[in-house]
């Protein structure tokens, strides 16, 4: 029976060491084609502790080597192979350090690897840290899920095997405590997280088992041994809504991670055991075999957690997105507060230095920022102290089989600048000498003229630091259609230092392709030459026709302690014009006064010189001048040849005019009004002014003309005629325009002073019939047409001796001279206008 036991305790031995899982395959090819790639960064193999071996919270620990290195004294190498791990920390004796007291900047590119169908071969990620843990530069949290910086999530199953066999087994957690104390301590991470950690994932990582030991006796009866395996269960991201964050957590906080497809970006405080929290989400999912016997996980609280693809790809213009640019800036708390504020900055900018405002770029080179509120007091500083380490950490995932022929991705990281060193930044502006403007990225005026002398300015800015900024290169890429102009020695631009010194940029540092210039400053920045203004002058040019939009051009500053870029402003060069544009004479106009629904027409026809088109969508403004008003139009020119028409209606344009006049106030009834009129293209180019006038013509026309008297025959007492003739020619005639009408006439009685006449005046009409007259109107004729033109009719030319206005007499009367009055009324008919 001894044999048995003592054979079985010797089995389990062998058993529990080959879950030891580093499976470490190195992946040079991939890193070196990486760092051949890297955009040009800073030599960093001064500024950070050597790679220091950690110093582990805990007996059971696992992460006790740190795989970080620096290649080629510029780029640094976190991870480089399967389940690696490690961190690099600035120095701080030499003042490589954050100073929360003051504005702070590090930025950087970071290399994640290229798809390779499965997120483990781009896991598990890196991590930008702010610490302040007594190890110093020997702190490092867990590897794999944890990136270097979050702590080990220990969970222990144990079996148990006595007399009879195994006769069971039991889980254990380490307590969130325990946890946090195996991270980074006094700690502030934001995590660049490229494999989704998260039990309800099927293609996740299953648990990683990294120990076994046992305990119990097999000296003694009855014979019980435990057998104790330690794993980390990979899944930190596992998202569970149902709790909440930690009341002391910024907003925005969520228990797990949102990764997408190719990853997620989220600040974390990796000490905090709050961080922490034990999930029961294994249950029920695909993957409970796969956890089993454990029932529950740990997950890990993120703040501001934001998808993103942190993995190589193809940005909207076709270029290659293979690294990744990150700027993280630290706002200090205002005088009396502990609150600073951090902030990153995601694909800000590409290779080339192009900047990307936020939210612009396509999925795999979009610009995202997030900041968060920190108190400082998480970095438990002591009495007097302001300044925290900073550096990265990284971790690599496992090998997902023996067999795999996939490497892993490296972890890289490429700096542009280190904060406390130098803090310094760029500017740029283009100044156009002859309009005397500056524009820059925020003028809304970006427009200069082809032909104009304009300058391009460039500003170098050194902030606060320790150091100087020395052998800057200056590289600019210069704007399209931009021409330098290189004075009386042959030098193109000129530098400017604050402290008073001036040097020139000869011809020689313009390329052979004449679109950029390189350049290395003779004098370093420091704060007691603060700034270097370079200036290019040169000319614009545009012969196309057409209004040229010149894109933003980088330009790159790279200095042994930092990297600034900036661009120049994007604006427009208009074309100047050599042609001139003309109008058609206008022929006058007749206007209707006051006629209902009446227009005013003009038909301008317009002609460039030379041969130059138009362009449909080109404006065209027509401005008029009636007495002392002006009113203007603009239109399309709605054409693509050298000539264009358009209708403007004068009238509408004055009765929507702000000026509210009265249209017919400027048009009077029946005068000549003249009117000027000339067109403005979109370039200023004018027509001479063409005159035409308007007549404005009465609209309706209703006249009577009649002889001033009419006299009749002399009578006796002896005639005895009862109608009395005309004694001379009568004349009534109508004059008509557009205007139908009815005529009638009345007459007073006939009388000598007081005495009346024996008889009345009457109206014999064409048919014979007799009307007498008296004060009630007597219709006489009408004429029920519209006539346009003019028409005159002449009543009285139908009348012969019998008919028209006579004179009747009833009997004898007095000798005398008899008068009375005639009254003649032509009036419109209503009903047939």
């Amino acid at each position: 029976m001894m044999r048995k036991y003592v054979l079985f305790f010797i089995l389990t031995i062998l058993t529990g060491f080959i879950y030891i899982s580093n499976n470490y395959s190195v992946s040079f090819a991939d890193t070196n084609s990486a760092i051949a790639s890297a955009p040009e960064g800073i030599d960093i193999s001064k500024y950070f502790y050597p790679v220091t071996q950690p110093s582990p919270y805990g007996e059971h620990n696992p992460f006790k080597t740190n795989s970080a290195s620096i290649k080629n004294n510029y780029i640094l190498d976190l991870a480089d192979g399967y389940s690696t791990y490690g961190a690099l920390w600035g120095r701080d004796d030499i003042k490589n350090y954050i100073d929360l007291r003051y504005p702070q900047t590090i930025s950087a590119w970071l290399y994640f690897g290229k798809d390779q169908g499965s997120d483990v071969f781009n896991g598990q990620g890196m991590a930008l840290v702010l610490q302040n843990d007594s190890r110093k530069q020997a702190a490092l949290g867990a590897g794999g899920q944890a990136l270097g910086v979050d702590g080990y999530d220990r969970s222990t199953k144990t079996q148990i095997y006595g007399t009879a066999g195994l006769t069971g087994y039991t889980t254990k957690f380490d307590d969130s405590i325990a946890v946090a104390k195996s991270a980074i301590q006094n700690s502030l991470a934001i995590e660049f997280d490229t494999q989704k950690n998260d039990v309800t994932n099927s293609q996740g990582d299953a648990p990683t088992a990294f120990q076994t030991y046992s305990t119990g006796s097999i000296w003694r009866y009855p014979f019980i041994v435990y057998q104790h395996a330690d794993y980390s269960l990979n899944a930190f991201d596992t998202v569970d809504t149902s709790v909440t964050a930690p009341n002391d957590f910024p907003d925005n906080t969520l228990l797990g991670a949102y990764s997408g497809q190719y990853g997620h970006i989220s600040f974390t405080f990796p000490s905090n055991p709050n961080s922490y929290h034990l999930t029961n989400l294994v249950t029920g999912t695909s993957n409970s075999n796969t956890y089993s016997p454990f029932t529950k996980t740990y997950s890990l609280f993120h703040t501001e957690n934001t998808t993103a693809s942190l993995i190589d790809g193809t940005n909207s213009h076709n270029q290659n997105v293979d690294w990744h640019h990150m700027t993280f800036t630290w706002t200090p708390p205002k005088a009396g507060s502990t609150i600073g504020k951090a902030t990153y900055y995601f694909n800000d900018k590409d290779k080339d230095g192009t900047l990307n405002p936020v939210n612009t770029g396509n999925q795999f080179n979009k610009s995202i920022s997030h900041s968060i509120d920190v108190n400082t007091d998480i970095f438990h500083l002591a009495s007097g102290q302001h300044t925290v380490l900073w550096g990265f950490t990284g971790a690599n995932s496992d090998k997902p089989n023996p067999n795999e022929s996939r490497i892993v991705a490296s972890k890289l990281v490429d700096f542009e600048s280190i904060p406390s060193l130098v803090e310094a930044h760029a500017t740029s502006s283009i100044f156009d000498q002859d309009l005397n403007k500056t524009i820059t990225n925020d003028s809304t005026d970006k427009t200069v003229l082809g032909g104009d002398k304009i300058s391009l300015n460039y500003q170098l800015n050194y902030d606060t630091g320790n150091a100087d900024w020395n052998d800057i290169k200056a590289h600019f890429n210069l704007p399209e259609h931009f021409k330098l102009t290189p004075d009386a020695q042959n030098n193109i631009g000129t530098i400017y230092y604050a402290n008073g010194m001036i040097e020139d940029i000869p011809a020689s540092s313009l390329a052979t392709d004449k679109t950029y210039v390189s350049y290395t400053l003779r004098s370093p920045l420091n704060s007691n030459n603060g700034t270097a203004k370079i200036t290019f002058n040169g000319t614009v040019n545009n012969t196309t026709g057409k209004n040229l939009e010149v894109t933003k051009q980088p330009a790159k500053f790279i200095g042994d302690t930092n990297i600034s870029l900036t661009e120049t402003p994007d604006f427009t060069i208009k074309y100047n014009p050599t042609w001139s544009m003309s109008m058609k004479p206008l022929t006058d106009k007749n206007l209707l006064y006051k006629q209902e629904n009446a227009t005013l027409d003009i038909n301008p026809q317009l002609t460039y010189s030379d041969k130059h088109d138009f362009y449909d969508s080109d404006n065209i403004k027509y401005t008029f001048e009636v007495g002392n008003h002006t009113f203007s139009k603009t239109l399309p020119s709605d054409s693509n040849s050298d000539t264009s028409s358009n209708t403007i209606d004068l009238r509408e344009l004055i009765d929507n005019d702000s000026s509210k006049i009265d249209f017919w106030s400027l048009f009077p009834n029946q005068t000549n009004v003249s009117v000027s009129v000339f067109a403005t293209d979109k370039d200023g180019i004018k027509t001479l002014t063409q005159t035409f006038t308007v007549h404005v013509l009465q609209n309706k026309i209703l006249q009577i003309r009649t002889s001033k008297n009419i006299e009749f025959s002399d009578t006796t007492i002896f005639n005895k005629n009862k109608i009395l003739h005309r004694k001379t020619n009568f004349i009534l005639e109508i004059t008509s325009f557009r205007e139908p009408w009815s005529l009638s006439v009345s007459a007073t009685p006939l009388e000598d002073s007081k005495t009346p006449f024996n008889g009345s005046l009457v109206f014999i009409d064409q048919q014979n019939s007799m009307h007498p007259l008296t004060d009630a109107p007597t219709f006489v004729t009408d004429d029920r047409t519209l006539h346009d033109p003019i028409k005159v009719d002449d009543i009285s030319q139908k009348w012969n001796n019998n008919s028209g206005i006579l004179l009747k007499q009833n009997g004898n009367s007095k000798a005398g001279k008899y008068h009375a009055t005639v009254t003649w009324t032509a009036s419109d008919i209503a009903e047939n206008i």
